[in-house]
This record gives structure tokens, C-alpha cells and sequence, in this order.
């Protein structure tokens, strides 16, 4: 019996053990004093718009390139959801090179924030609040951590169960909160995802995933108030999500903007429709733990 029972090991170890088919891809939660450095750039390219100032339209080609470098500290966590982060801005701001009645005009505006390492709370209505974690803001600074948003727990975004490769469904664009980030409220629209492969990344084992889908939005205002045009977004997305981490390594995206409606611009209100393609990438690193 002995003999056997060695045999059938001997056999056992042999066989290939077969791999879960199966994966999770909300990943584990976040954990207090992890450190993600991100990136991210989009891009608005030759947007044909009109600008109707005092009555008078004005027809602009535009091309906007933004960019969100930061670099952001878990400091509580709640369960699954952060409750509190310390960020520093690395870069962050938008280029704009717009032609109107033949001329060319080009600007790079800095955020009020970039340079600045800030905290931010959740609130006990689930909002964020921020503030600098030195000196006293600017008038324009406050503005801007007003309107900054902390991050967000994703699992409605995803499946509750293991899924295997080639799983599709569907979800309230509201969930993905990589796709509007800062900048719009109010987003509505269903998305359709599909878990394509999956590939690694720098070593990394990433469940590849397709975002396809048109949302619309609110932009957000510079002051509560004030008006805050429409938004319309197509999208097509691809993420690679470490099934290791739940962090999303890299992103990419394109797409088409709508946008339309009054706006605050230089103290007074005008009225803007644009219209053109868009897209971007992003990245995302854990820094090791200390």
C-alpha cells in the first residue's frame, strides 16, 4: 500500500497543475500608506468651435493638451473606499493653441497647484475637501481644491465574481471615475466593458480590458453658481489592470467631445459650442513600501 501510495505522488507531481481560468477583477483594497505615482495626458486636437461674446460669434480652431502628473499617499482607509490621501502636484495644467480671424495664439497655463503637496478628507456627506498641507491658499488656490475630487472606490465598475477571459458587461459610465477625474459632474450613460486578455506589463500579470461607450456630463464650474456647459463624450478605452494590485498600469483612450453652453471666461459669460476628437494615456506605479 505504501508503494502505491508513493506511485500515485510520484504520478501527481508530474501532472501540470491547471490554472485558475477564472479572475477578480476589483482586485484587493487599498491599504494605508501605499504611494501611487500617476500620469496622465489628453489632448483636445484642432476643435472647430464658436465663441459668442457680446452678442458677437467667433470661430476657433482649437487644440487643448492637458496633463496631470501627481504622486499620492493612502493615509486611512475605510473598508474598501480611501478616506483621506496626501497628494503632491507634480505637473498639472493645460496648453492651448487656438486661431481666430487668421491668427494664431498659443498659451500654457500651470494649475494654481502644481508645485503644491496638499491633503485631502472625505466628509461625512462623502464629499472630499481639501487643503494645503502648507501656507494659506490663494484666492484662485481655493478655487482649485474646491473643486478637486479624491480618489474613488471602482467595484461597481466591475464584476462582484471571478470572471474568465472574454467576459462582457455593462455599467453606469458614473462608476469610471478615470474617465472624468476633476473635471465634469453630473456624468450619466452606460458603458460597455469587455475583459479581453490578459498580458503582462513590466512583468506584471494585467487583465486587459475594453471600455466602449458615450456618456454625457456637466464641466464643472469655476465657482458654485456659475453656469457649466453641457458635455458629450464617445469613447473607446483600454486599460491593463494588475490583477496583482487592482491598480491600473497603463490606459489609453480616444474619442469625440461635444461641448455646449454659457460659461465664465475673464470675468464674463460667453456662450461656447466646439466639437473634435480627443484622446490620451495614463500610467500608474505602487512605489515599494519603505
Amino acid at each position: 500500500m505504501r508503494l502505491f501510495q508513493v506511485a500515485a505522488a510520484v504520478v501527481l507531481a508530474a501532472v501540470p497543475v491547471m490554472a485558475d481560468d477564472t479572475y477578480d477583477l476589483r482586485g484587493p483594497a487599498p491599504t494605508k500608506g501605499q504611494v501611487v505615482t500617476s500620469k496622465m495626458t489628453m489632448t483636445i486636437k484642432e476643435a472647430e468651435a464658436n465663441i459668442t461674446v457680446a452678442g458677437q460669434k467667433v470661430p476657433v480652431t482649437m487644440t487643448m493638451a492637458f496633463t496631470h502628473d501627481q504622486q499620492q499617499e493612502v493615509v486611512e482607509v475605510s473598508g474598501r473606499q480611501v478616506s483621506k490621501v496626501k497628494e503632491k502636484v507634480t505637473k498639472e495644467g493645460v496648453k492651448v493653441k487656438a486661431t481666430a480671424f487668421g491668427q494664431d495664439t498659443e498659451e500654457d497655463k500651470p494649475s494654481e497647484l502644481e508645485g503644491e503637496t496638499v491633503v485631502g478628507e472625505r466628509t461625512k456627506d462623502g464629499k472630499w475637501a481639501y487643503k494645503l498641507v502648507d501656507g494659506k491658499p490663494t484666492d484662485d488656490q481655493q478655487k482649485e481644491l474646491k473643486k478637486r475630487q479624491g480618489p474613488e472606490n471602482e467595484d461597481d465598475a466591475y464584476p462582484a465574481e471571478k470572471v474568465k477571459v472574454g467576459h462582457k458587461w455593462e455599467v453606469d459610465a458614473s462608476t469610471l471615475k478615470g474617465l472624468t477625474g476633476n473635471t465634469m459632474t453630473d456624468v450619466k450613460g452606460k458603458m460597455k466593458q469587455h475583459f479581453v486578455k490578459v498580458e503582462k506589463v513590466d512583468g506584471e500579470e494585467c487583465a486587459v480590458i475594453e471600455t466602449t461607450g458615450k456618456l454625457t456630463a456637466k464641466m464643472q464650474p469655476e465657482e458654485d453658481g456659475d453656469p457649466a456647459p453641457d458635455v458629450e463624450m464617445t469613447i473607446k478605452a483600454t486599460g491593463w489592470k494588475s490583477l496583482k494590485t487592482g491598480l491600473e498600469v497603463k490606459g489609453s483612450f480616444d474619442g469625440k467631445i461635444k461641448l455646449s453652453g454659457k460659461q465664465k471666461a475673464m470675468g464674463q459669460e460667453v456662450e461656447i459650442e466646439m466639437e473634435g476628437p480627443l484622446s490620451g494615456e495614463s500610467t500608474s506605479a505602487l512605489a515599494a513600501k519603505k
